[in-house]
């Protein structure tokens, strides 16, 4: 169990008890009646200074750390240690979008603002270990022991989501009665396993933070000298939303269930308030609904019967009443000097809530089953043109997307290996390449890579063109056959229709399905009936992986 760093008023206990060890004798003290200055530490959002000063003994140690070898060494000054304190750089899961919500597919990179996101945590954009992972990777101290168990539960993962995938693919066609039977039956058996699963991974988080004799921990906590509530004054919801958020991954004594809600509670914190009456503009738009597994969004269907509205209402303040009394008991125990002290009263929570949140469970199972017989607002409408240029026009535009994703990624990848260079897009005839200009300053060993790269990239870029080129030929055929297919169904009076309006009308539409393919797993795992709570969590995680959202950065400050 990590201690908590020492706090300003901690370090000067810490600094009194080890001068009076050492007989040395206090300075009279002058009493002040004003209240002093608050030092920089007091402003919580601030970053955090790197040098630590405490008293400790004088020693110098070997030991070893997956196959590293460390020296660690001190010196004494007037009876304290000094030293350098080294961070840990922690990156967190991006939020989840909503049911349906517009995505970004394509990744902007400007010359300015390398990359500094770590690709190798895509996978585990749903896993509870998903932060402190983070700091090991950036430090790239997993041991190879963490290492095998990482790989032995994303395979017993890919195991359980390829058998649940060809489940459900099974059922496609069968009707809704016949299909919940059979995924009820299917999810007696693989749950147990699910729930070995959900266990593993919550024994893998408290590895990562924790570590244990060979293996070193990775803790948010130990970046931080401030606690919410030592200074209201310079308090904001910022410090709330850091502490709540960083729970969810490092706090010891809660349960699964409580870090699910947790998440969701940092992503309500982290909305914008925005303008104070915003919410009830006529043009505003339906608020969103947090419903389950945990972070998951929706939109709700309009003219909802009002017994089904009463029940939503109900299970979302049995839910706000769960996160209000997580956050009180967070808020107050942050300012704990000793964390098991923490840990105690978390846990003591965990157990109180757990009843509760299990019957949360059974209300979720209740509403999807009212919902069943709504239309689902979140999914883009069907086009009225013919199956041939339905599935030509889906053609066009996924291969216009790969083309951009290509040349998106191109250039991402040369700009990271040659910082130095410019590298920008290119006009190529009639499409688009990738260019690099050599720095004046490069040495000839540059020179020779970058003109390397010239070459591989004039294969490239031809390539890029020749795509271009028949893409273009592609929508020019379609722009025709479309205009023929949209007069033919509204039998327009002469030529008085806006064809290049009509075809972006319709290009949106199909970008729309294209982007909702992307959500199906998502809105089986929130709307299924039928699914086990430990199923649709898995569903859910590997959704939001498929997903590919743009991961955020890392920051060692708190």
């Amino acid at each position: 169990m990590n201690p908590r760093p020492l706090t300003h008023f901690s370090s000067r206990l810490l600094a009194f008890a080890a001068g009076s060890a050492l007989g040395l004798s206090a300075a009279p003290t002058t009493p002040t009646t004003t209240e002093s200055t608050p030092t920089v530490s007091a402003y919580t959002n601030q970053p955090i200074p790197t040098y630590v000063e405490t008293y400790v003994p004088t020693y110098s140690s070997n030991y070893s750390d997956g196959g590293r070898s460390f020296t660690n060494t001190g010196f004494t000054t007037s009876g304290y240690y000094s030293s350098y304190s080294p961070l840990f750089t922690f990156y967190f899961p991006p939020t989840p979008p909503a049911l349906g919500a517009p995505i970004l597919l394509f990744r902007r990179y400007s010359l300015g603002q390398p990359e500094t996101t770590l690709p190798q945590l895509l996978p585990y954009v749903g896993e509870p270990f998903y932060a402190p992972l983070s700091a090991h990777l950036h430090r790239e101290d997993l041991t190879k022991k963490q290492l095998a168990r990482l790989d032995a539960y994303q395979a017993g993962r890919s195991t359980a989501l390829a058998e649940l995938h060809a489940k459900l693919a099974s059922l496609r066609d069968s009707d809704a009665p016949t299909r919940a039977r059979a995924l009820a039956d299917f999810s007696a058996q693989q749950t147990p396993r699910l729930a070995a699963l959900e266990s593993e991974a919550e024994a893998i988080r408290e590895n990562l933070v924790n570590g244990c004799f060979t293996q070193s921990g990775a803790d948010w906590n130990d970046n931080r000298t401030w606690a919410l509530g030592d200074d209201v004054r310079y308090e904001s919801r910022v410090d709330e939303f850091k502490v709540i958020r960083a729970s969810a991954f490092f706090a010891s004594g809660l349960s699964p269930a409580q870090r699910r809600l947790l998440r969701e509670f940092a992503m309500e914190l982290d909305e914008p308030l925005g303008e104070p009456t915003a919410a009830i503009a006529l043009d505003a738009a339906k608020p969103l609904f947090f419903f389950a597994p945990e972070t998951a969004r929706i939109e709700l269907p309009a003219d909802l019967a009002p017994e089904v509205t009463a029940k939503l209402d109900a299970y979302r303040d049995a839910k706000a009443a769960l996160k209000a009394e997580l956050r009180a008991v967070i808020y107050k125990q942050d300012r704990a000097f000793f964390s098991f002290t923490r840990t105690k009263a978390l846990r003591a929570l965990s157990e109180l809530q757990a009843p509760r949140l299990a019957a949360l469970e059974v209300q979720t199972e209740e509403l999807r089953q009212l919902l069943a017989g709504y239309p689902r607002p979140s999914r883009p409408p069907m086009s009225f043109l013919p199956e041939e240029l339905n599935n030509r026009i889906s053609t066009y535009l996924r291969e216009k997307q790969e083309l951009q994703r290509t040349l998106v990624d191109k250039l991402a990848a040369i700009k990271a290996e040659f910082p130095t260079h410019r590298v920008e897009y290119s006009r190529q005839g009639e499409g688009y390449g990738v260019e690099i200009v050599t720095s004046r300053r490069a040495n000839r060993g540059e020179e020779a890579r970058v003109e390397a790269i010239k070459a591989q990239l004039a294969t490239f870029n031809a390539e890029q063109s020749r795509r271009f080129s028949t893409l273009t030929q592609q929508k020019n055929k379609i722009q025709t056959d479309l205009t023929q297919a949209v007069k033919a169904k509204l039998k327009p009076t002469g030529n008085n229709v806006d064809m290049d309006l009509l075809l972006r009308n319709f290009a949106s539409q199909f970008s729309q399905q294209e982007t909702w393919q992307r959500y199906r797993d998502y809105d089986t795992a929130v709307l299924e009936p039928g699914l086990s709570p430990e199923q649709r969590r898995l569903l859910y995680a590997d959704a939001l992986v498929q997903l590919d959202l743009p991961l955020p950065r890392g920051s060692k400050s708190p």
